[in-house]
C-alpha cells in the first residue's frame, strides 16, 4: 500500500524529530566552528553521505543550507531539513547540480550563510570525495570543514552508502575539523592539480577524525 506524499511526509519528519530528541549528542571542537561564524566566515560543512542524519540537529544559531536530490526522496529530505531550520537548494550531480552550487555559492556571499556538503554524494563511490566543496569555496572564499560523526548504535540502510540512522538514546559524537581553504583560491577555476591535492587532504583529514579518541575516554 503506498501512503499519500504528505501523509508519508509527516511521519517521515515527526519520526525523524522523535529520533533526535532521544540523541545524546557530543560535539568536539564545536568552539572553532562558533568563532569561525562570529568572525563572519563562510563554512563549508563536507561529511560522508551515510552520517548526514545526525548533523542536522546541532545547526542551531548556524544559517546552513544543504544540496538535496531533485527526487522524491529529496523531497521529503527538503521537509526534515526544513524541521530543524536548515535550508535546501535542489541538484544532484546528473540534474542541476552546477546550477544548485551555483545558487548556493550566491546565497553563501549575500547572506551569511553556511553550506553542508555531503562530499561522497549523491551516488558514490562511497567515500571518496568530489569537488563540490571546492567548487563552493574557490567562488565564495568559504572554508572548507571536515566533519566526522560516530553513533553508538545505529541501523545501516542497505543502499550504496550504507546510510546510518541512530537508534533511540544512542550516544552520537561530532567531530569537526579546522576550517581550511589554502590553495583554494589560486586562479579563477580550480586547476586539476590544486583539486587533487585538496581532495587527497580532505580525505585524510576525514579518515583521521574518525580515528581521533573522545576527549575523557582515552585508553
Amino acid at each position: 500500500m503506498h501512503l499519500p506524499p504528505a501523509l508519508t511526509s509527516f511521519l517521515l519528519v515527526n519520526f525523524y524529530k522523535a529520533v533526535c530528541a532521544t540523541l545524546r549528542i557530543e560535539e568536539i571542537n564545536r568552539n572553532a566552528i562558533d568563532a569561525a561564524h562570529a568572525r563572519g566566515e563562510r563554512l563549508i560543512f563536507c561529511l560522508w553521505h551515510d552520517e548526514l542524519f545526525s548533523l542536522i540537529p546541532v545547526a542551531r544559531q548556524l544559517k546552513v543550507v544543504a544540496i538535496v536530490s531533485p527526487s522524491k526522496d529529496g523531497d521529503y529530505l527538503e521537509r526534515i531539513l526544513a524541521a530543524k531550520n536548515v535550508g535546501a537548494v535542489r541538484g544532484s550531480s546528473t540534474r542541476g547540480g552546477v546550477r544548485a552550487l551555483l545558487s548556493l555559492a550566491r546565497m553563501m556571499k549575500s547572506e551569511q550563510v553556511h553550506a553542508c556538503i555531503t562530499v561522497d554524494g549523491p551516488a558514490g563511490p562511497r567515500h571518496e570525495a568530489k569537488e563540490g566543496g571546492f567548487f563552493l569555496a574557490n567562488r565564495t572564499g568559504g572554508r572548507i570543514v571536515p566533519v566526522r560523526i560516530s553513533m553508538k548504535n545505529s541501523f545501516k540502510v542497505p543502499t550504496w552508502d550504507k546510510f546510518q540512522i541512530p537508534l533511540p538514546f544512542s550516544k552520537v559524537v561530532i567531530r569537526f575539523g579546522e576550517p581550511w581553504g589554502e590553495g583554494l583560491l589560486e586562479v579563477p577555476n580550480i586547476e586539476e592539480e590544486t583539486l587533487a591535492r585538496n581532495k587527497a587532504r580532505l580525505e585524510k583529514e576525514l579518515h583521521e577524525l574518525a580515528s581521533r579518541p573522545i576527549p575523557g575516554e582515552e585508553a
